[in-house]
């Protein structure tokens, strides 16, 4: 008899592992896609969907506000049923409203259709850290999550990047309000990182962390011994270890899961709580609620910038959208500048080198991760500042 993390360890570190990484790293790469990718959709929508620049904001927010308003609900249905049992069926159902989503013809059907997306993409914002988290072992854990979240950053390069392919095209198949155009195909290419993730949960287990508090050591040492018969190639009986000490089953309620939370707002967590709540408060304001509007006001100020030498971006955009409300009673379909799409790609490969940076930090040091960030604003960045 062991413990469970001694258990865990012997399982090594091999394709089992990178199977995890990869598929919890293309679901965070699709919640992210999900969130942000109508930044260039939109941009593009407008005569199709009849909004205006405030009604684009709206929906922008849309999928945001299904992603917060269930997070509770759904943590709560990930410690009651499972990890997998949740994000599966949930991403999958997000896939298939995200294809209904980009079907609208107005913007009531694209609002409401957006919330119901955001509400089913949100049972895997957290879950799937967790869900990693315990497919990997205790030694390796927080480098993984790291990596994992390399995933989120690969979404600011894979979006510009479909964008650019796809954006540029000159199509329109069908007739009356539902025309098959290019920013509708870029919404269906969007969900390939989301069909992915729901093959990858196919074929992973459950979380043998979540058997071992809800189901017990057989059913937990079945799954040790998968990972073990993946990552060292054997088979799953040549697992050594025959049990492992057990916990008490716990299977939480909702009302106790609630009252747990009466801890946070209590000392000793209640200074971690509120500085974590305030530091991911200003990381998601300054990166997500921004991103969503760099492709239009790149897009614009590419555009009219150099005609309206001296004068700010704040003063650009609102010359240029005053009015939120505003309706044209002809509206022009326009591409977006082509310079667009490599600016917002830069973006995007600064930033998932950033996150691989610290993934490699953990493990190989802050010097070396320090050494390794500017040689990547060297050999991205700052040549084109230049050009």
């Amino acid at each position: 008899m062991t413990t469970f993390e001694e258990a865990y360890e012997l399982t090594g570190h091999g394709r089992f592992n990178y199977l995890a990484l990869f598929t919890n790293g293309f679901i965070l790469l699709y919640v992210t896609v999900e969130c942000l990718g109508l930044g260039y959709v939109l941009n593009t929508a407008d005569c199709d969907l009849q909004v205006t620049i405030g009604q684009r904001g709206a929906i922008s927010a849309a999928t945001f506000i299904g992603v917060v308003v269930p997070a509770i609900v759904w943590g709560y249905l990930g410690d009651k049923y499972g990890r997998r049992k949740t994000m599966l069926p949930a991403t999958v159902l997000a896939v298939l409203f995200s294809l209904l989503s980009s079907l609208s013809t107005n913007f009531w059907s694209m609002f409401l259709l957006r919330i119901v997306t955001g509400t089913l993409i949100s049972a895997s914002c957290a879950t799937a850290y967790v869900y990693l988290g315990e497919l990997t072992s205790p030694s390796r854990r927080a480098a993984s999550i790291a990596w994992g979240s390399a995933f989120i950053a690969g979404s600011y390069l894979a979006m510009p990047l479909f964008a650019w392919i796809l954006l540029p095209l000159k199509f329109s198949f069908g007739d009356g309000a539902l025309k098959i155009v290019p920013w509708r195909v870029l919404m269906w290419a969007y969900t390939i990182w989301g069909i992915t993730a729901c093959v990858g949960m196919a074929i992973l287990p459950e979380s043998p962390s979540y058997l071992l508090s809800t189901k017990g050591g057989p059913e937990t040492l079945a799954v040790l011994a998968k990972i073990y018969s993946w990552n060292q190639k054997k088979t799953a009986a040549e697992y050594p270890i025959k049990e492992i000490v057990c916990p008490p089953i716990n299977s939480p309620k909702f009302k106790e899961s609630i009252a747990r939370m009466k801890y946070m707002i209590k000392p000793p967590l209640l200074r971690c709580v509120i500085l974590s709540h305030i530091c991911n408060f200003m990381v998601f304001m300054q990166s997500n609620a921004f991103y969503v509007w760099l492709p239009h006001i790149v897009d614009e100020l590419l555009k009219h910038g150099p005609n309206k030498p001296g004068l700010s971006l704040c003063r650009i955009m609102n010359d240029l959208h005053g009015n939120i409300d505003l309706v044209m009673d002809e509206c022009i379909p326009v591409q977006m500048e082509k310079r667009t799409y490599p600016i917002a790609t830069v973006v995007g490969i600064i930033t998932a080198n950033i996150y691989a940076a610290i993934a490699f930090g953990m493990k190989r040091g802050w010097a070396k991760a320090k050494m390794y960030c500017k040689m990547v604003f060297k050999l991205f960045l700052f040549p084109y500042t230049l050009y």
